[in-house]
């Protein structure tokens, strides 16, 4: 009888792991995940997940929407701040801080962009930083500080997670543009001993690499690849987000070419997704997240009241936030 026992425990456990591998997306290939273009969530642009994989999608429609699987099950909504509007680019989930999310607000029009830290639990929101012009991305090192990209400033601001206002810590020609999508600085990443910043330079299809030198400050701004070629007009054509994963590839969405393209730590392609065979087509790809073997990825389409996630099955969970 004690035998029996273990032999059914034994496939009881098996039968479980072979479900929930059943439950991981398809490696390698790109599916429709959830439908987000509603009144609360259409267009979203930035993307999180917590250790549990509850996502939090922002985007234009001013709200944060939060999927549990591929439902989304809670709309947050967030006061606007001085501009009067709300509109969420780039977010960050730190579990033991919160959700960080960036708010371009008037795009520009005034330096009304704010970074916020938001409570997943209660939705309540306090702002860390205001004066940005076109707040986008998030990173954030080992110390907890936060670090924002300003695509109109060309700039690289500090913000510390207790708040007290933004500092500059780099401002470049390079983080500039005078391409389209007229975005210079967008995602941003750190490498996994945090020796360098990367950042996508949406306007110009390149992905810039900064130097963090001992003392904390920011060496000078290198390409570190560049795309959309003569001779691949595709290449990293609108780099948005980016991740790293395990292994030191790095993800990118590249927005105008509709494709996650992935670079080797040397800064060469070495694969891309969105029109292999199987694909579910991605409508401007905005930014991207792993959980696990999954990665979610926004489209944030730019359509009136489009919008939808894609999940992409991939062969190595990404990066720890920090080290």
């Amino acid at each position: 009888m004690r035998r029996w026992s273990i032999a059914v425990i034994a496939a009881l456990m098996l039968l479980s792991g072979q479900t929930a591998l059943a439950a991981q997306p398809a490696q390698g290939v790109v599916r429709d995940f959830a439908n987000l273009a509603t009144a609360d969530c259409h267009n979203p642009e930035g993307i999180a997940v917590s250790p549990t994989g509850v996502l939090y999608a922002a985007g234009l429609s001013g709200h944060i929407c939060v999927l549990t699987q591929d439902r989304v099950t809670r709309v947050i909504s967030v006061p606007p701040g001085p501009a009067g509007v709300t509109n969420f680019l780039g977010e960050l989930f730190e579990p033991s801080q919160g959700l960080f999310v960036v708010d371009i607000a008037d795009f520009g029009a005034t330096a009304s962009g704010r970074l916020l830290r938001v409570d997943p639990d209660t939705g309540a929101a306090s702002t860390l930083a205001g004066g940005f012009l076109a707040p986008n991305a998030i990173a954030q090192n080992r110390h907890r500080t936060l670090f924002v990209s300003d695509s109109f400033a060309g700039a690289i601001y500090t913000v510390e997670p207790t708040g007290g206002g933004k500092k500059l810590w780099k401002a470049d020609p390079k983080l500039s543009t005078k391409g389209f999508p007229p975005f210079g600085a967008n995602g941003v990443a750190f490498d996994r001993t945090e020796s360098f910043l990367y950042v996508a330079n949406t306007g110009d299809s390149s992905i810039l690499r900064i130097p963090v030198n001992v003392d904390g400050s920011a060496g000078d701004v290198v390409v570190f690849a560049k795309g959309a070629t003569a001779a691949d007009p595709q290449l990293l054509h609108g780099a948005d987000g980016i991740t790293f994963d395990v292994t030191g590839q790095l993800w990118v969405c590249a927005n105008q070419a509709n494709e996650i393209q992935v670079l080797s730590p040397s800064g060469s392609l070495v694969a891309r997704y969105g029109h292999n065979s199987g694909d579910d087509a991605m409508v401007f790809p905005a930014s991207l997240v792993f959980h696990e073997r999954a990665l979610y990825v926004t489209n944030l389409y730019f359509g009136a009241f489009g919008g939808k996630l894609s999940v992409l099955g991939v062969p190595f969970p990404g990066a720890p936030l920090r080290p």
